[in-house]
């Protein structure tokens, strides 16, 4: 119960928030024309006006009253927009212009207005809409019957279907809904005085709306859509601070709709038992596999689409019969009411029962709501027309055909086979054709076989008639078993082809899954998800980058024209579909389809549908969203570990530099002071200095300065490995060289050090920068020398084996704990551990280990063979003419 308190009080703070953001609409809402909605308007923005308040006239619909022209006097209006439409110069409400003036206020008229064709968005609450996006406060009206969700009680009431209507969905944003009310009987009178429309129209509104008692039951239906709307604007505040005391679990609304009928009606009605329950719809159909004609598609298409524009989540669930599939789905998702229609009784199957009645026995804890629309309002069957169309005629011009060969080779084989045998050739035509096209058509072939069969095979022959019982049992036997099998075989068809849509879309799934496991560039991603949905749907598929510089993937082979690129930077900034079967620029020939992620548009998607296909199905939608998701996890992917490597190597360049400092401040300032007091001294004190004082002052000179420059000089080497700017000058020289050259140095530095080399007979030349090699051989000779006690040598040992030149270096200082050994190749590790402790290897084995590593060798440090020392291994690759020598 917690729990449900705290998810309703989340999802009101949400709701709440998201009515904050953006611009505020307030919509004037009356029951009929003339009742002063747009008056009501304009005294609302005076109003503000005379607060300070910036307000434009975005467009006002006078309908030729002078009244309402007069009180636009003082307002800022905007300008029209003219467009072209068949030859005739008509006006619109000027969008952009809107946008870049970006008043404080903008009152648009008449909400439920369809737009002329060419312009951006088909609807006027969809130009509204996005005003709103952009910030900008909005003034509206509305009469009650352009209301969506209210579409069937309206044409109850009036008899006339309406068909400019706003989604509930967008009226729920308004912040305010202000009635505007006026008596019915003064609104008939100020018709009849030209007050309303003018004089054409006048008797035509007569017929329609403008009769005493339509206008009373509209205007009923307004004061309740106000009434609602107020409840449940204080349930959202009242939830938000957690003030209610009778938290309930939620009911589950699912509406179930079929593509044989016309359903929006149930669409409707269900839109109404949410708002009145406060709980959340879902509309579903069930795909059993059946042929789908055109009819049905657009039927369910524009379902879906009415559907999400009220504001209820849409699923297609697949399966062999609707019950069977409907039934898992309401015990795992916990619905418990159901809103279904009546449906027709069936005249060839009586004995089965009606779907709401199968959902009522299925034994769940279900409320079933059952709903018989008014013979105007539901459009017929979808059965009738799909006998008419050429595909179910062919199932039956078929059966016809099958029996007709099944009859020769009945007759062919009655020589040799008894009629109980030939039975099975026409059982077998009835089975091909169910398989083939369907129930109908099997049962059809399945009488016609009987027919063919006591007309040819039973006593007397070539006539109807039968004079055995074996005969009649035969007879009967044979068109129960061809009305059974035929269904039956139908049935199978209908799940194969669910079965095999279904791997077809698991294995595009899966295909492309694993095509997703080895990308790591943005750009073959997008490339992968082109060519997939390319290939999955036939027809071009393109994907817009938007990350950065805008990008076509794959190239297109035509730039894209001005209306198309419109569509797409709509797409982009709204992150909503556009194009073609959508509600935005659908005069374009491509449809868009954002991909976002983190609140933000990372690509669009472009696809350019057959020109034949009619409407954009659920399939193609979901797959799209589906492959589109996967892709867009891999992208989020990329930028995680983008972002994963850039704090890396920034905590990385973090560390070094403070370690940089810290070497810095040691290891500069410590020779520095030594040399900056010598020399002090030979300035201070020269007559005072003996010459062995004034030559050990000297000394030190010399020492620190070699020590300054060996520091600066690894600085040097360390910042070009690191920057791979070291470019290896290669050349034939003998490791013997290279080691004699190494230890010539040691000896300056360290005379006292005794370095012993020992090397197999026969060493191989080595194919390496000589230079580069000797210093970081030379880097840990230095190091071995800095730890060795006083006497003991430094041994070096030289030898080769197959392919690799192995220089092993050893000590007898204190050694390396071997959880350091890989540590000491650290830049800076010294500086890790105190800059006051002796052991330290400084940078020098850090730039051993990348000149090693440059010529493709490796140097690791180990125990040494006998005593406590420490032993360094490098291992360097021979050339191939001589890895065989």
């Amino acid at each position: 119960m917690a729990q449900d308190v705290r998810s309703q009080k989340a999802d009101a703070l949400l709701k709440s928030l998201q009515q904050q953001q953006g611009g505020q609409l307030k919509i004037f809402l009356g029951a009929a024309p003339g009742v002063g909605k747009t008056c009501a308007m304009l005294n609302a923005a005076k109003e503000c006006m005379q607060q300070g308040v910036k307000v434009t006239v975005g467009l006002i619909e006078t309908h030729g009253r002078a009244d309402t022209e007069a009180m636009l006097q003082g307002f800022n209006i905007l300008p029209r927009r003219e467009l072209n439409y068949h030859g005739q110069q008509l006006t619109e409400f000027d969008l952009d212009a809107a946008l870049t003036a970006k008043p404080a206020l903008i009152l648009v008229d008449e909400l439920a207005h369809t737009n002329v064709p060419g312009s951006r968005h088909k609807r006027r609450y969809q130009d509204i809409a996005e005003l709103l996006s952009a910030g900008i406060n909005v003034y509206t009206t509305l009469n009650v019957q352009h209301i969506a969700s209210l579409n069937d009680l309206v044409l109850q009431i009036s008899g006339v279907r309406v068909t400019e209507t706003v989604p509930d969905q967008f009226i729920d944003q308004a912040q305010q809904l202000v009635f505007v009310d006026l008596a019915p009987n003064h609104l008939l009178d100020r018709l009849a005085q030209g007050k309303v429309y003018l004089a054409d129209y006048a008797q035509q509104a007569v017929q329609q709306f403008f009769q005493l008692e339509t206008l009373t039951a509209l205007r009923e239906m307004a004061m309740k859509l106000v009434m609602d709307h107020v409840d449940s604007q204080l349930k959202t505040e009242q939830d938000a601070k957690a003030r209610s005391s009778d938290y309930l679990i939620k009911d589950k609304l699912l509406v179930l709709i079929s593509n044989r009928r016309d359903h929006e009606y149930l669409i409707r009605i269900g839109r109404r038992m949410a708002e009145k329950r406060q709980t959340r719809w879902l509309v579903v159909w069930v795909d059993t596999g059946q042929l789908q004609y055109q009819a049905a598609q657009k039927r369910l298409q524009s379902a879906f689409a009415l559907a999400r524009e009220l504001g209820a989540q849409t699923e297609i669930l697949r399966g062999p019969s609707t019950l069977q599939t409907i039934l898992p789905y309401l015990a795992e998702h916990r619905i418990n009411t159901v809103l279904v229609g009546a449906g027709s009784k069936r005249r060839f199957q009586p004995w089965r029962k009606p779907l709401y009645q199968q959902l009522i026995n299925s034994g769940l804890p279900l409320e079933v709501s059952v709903w018989r629309a008014a013979e105007r309002s539901s459009m017929p069957a979808a059965a009738p027309q799909a006998s008419t169309t050429f595909g179910q005629k062919a199932g039956y011009v078929y059966g016809l055909l099958y029996t007709a060969i099944a009859s020769l080779v009945v007759l062919g084989l009655s020589a040799w086979l008894q009629s109980g045998n030939l039975v099975l050739v026409y059982v077998l035509s009835v089975v091909v054709c169910g398989l083939k096209y369907g129930a109908r058509p099997a049962i059809f072939t399945a009488v016609l076989s009987f027919l063919s069969f006591n007309f040819f095979l039973t006593e007397p022959y070539y006539t109807f008639f039968v004079n055995k019982n074996d005969d009649i049992a035969t007879l009967l036997f044979m068109l129960v078993i061809g009305v059974v099998c035929g269904p039956a075989a139908s049935r199978i068809r209908r799940q194969f082809l669910l079965l095999k849509e279904a791997n077809r879309y698991s294995e595009l799934q899966r295909d492309f899954a694993q095509q997703l496991t080895v990308i790591n560039q943005p750009d073959e991603l997008w490339a992968t998800l082109a060519a997939q949905l390319g290939q999955a749907l036939h027809c071009p598929v393109h994907i817009v980058a938007t990350t950065g510089q805008q990008q076509i993937i794959p190239a297109l082979k035509q730039p894209l024209q001005a209306l198309d690129q419109a569509m797409l930077d709509w797409c982009q900034r709204h992150q909503q579909r556009a194009g073609r079967f959508s509600e935005t620029l659908n005069a374009s020939d491509w449809t868009a389809f954002p991909l976002t992620a983190q609140g933000k548009t990372v690509a669009v998607l472009l696809v350019q549908f057959s020109p034949a296909q009619q409407l954009l199905r659920p399939d193609d939608t979901d797959l799209l969203h589906s492959l589109s998701q996967q892709a867009l996890n891999v992208w989020q992917r990329m930028q995680l570990n983008t972002e994963l490597e850039s704090s890396k190597l920034k905590a990385e360049m973090e560390q070094l530099r403070s370690a940089l400092l810290s070497s810095v401040s040691h290891d500069l300032r410590s020779p520095l002071s030594a040399m900056m007091g010598s020399a002090e001294s030979l300035q201070m004190l020269d007559n005072q200095l003996s010459a062995e004082d004034r030559k050990e002052l000297l000394d030190t000179i010399v020492q620190e300065s070699g020590r300054l420059d060996r520091y600066i000089q690894n600085l040097l080497d360390m910042t070009r490995l690191g920057h791979g700017t070291l470019k290896l000058e290669r050349d034939w020289v003998s490791v013997a060289d290279i080691i004699g050259s190494a230890r010539q140095r040691l000896k300056r530095f360290f005379p006292e050090v005794e370095l012993t080399y020992q090397a197999e007979a026969d060493m191989p030349l080595l194919y390496v920068h000589a230079a580069l090699l000797e210093q970081g051989i030379f880097n840990i000779l230095e190091n071995a020398a800095k730890y060795s006690p006083p006497g003991e040598p430094v041994l070096v040992f030289v030898s080769h084996k197959a392919n690799i030149c192995r220089i092993e270096i050893e000590d007898s200082g204190p050694g390396i704990a071997e959880s350091l050994r890989e540590k000491v190749f650290d830049m800076f590790y010294v500086v890790a551990d105190g800059d006051s402790k002796r052991h330290n290897t400084g940078m020098g084995l850090a730039i051993c280990r990348g000149m090693i590593g440059a010529h493709g060798g490796t140097v690791k440090a180990d125990a040494a063979r006998v005593g406590s020392g420490s032993r360094f291994i490098i291992d360097l690759p021979l050339p191939e003419t001589q890895a065989g020598d």
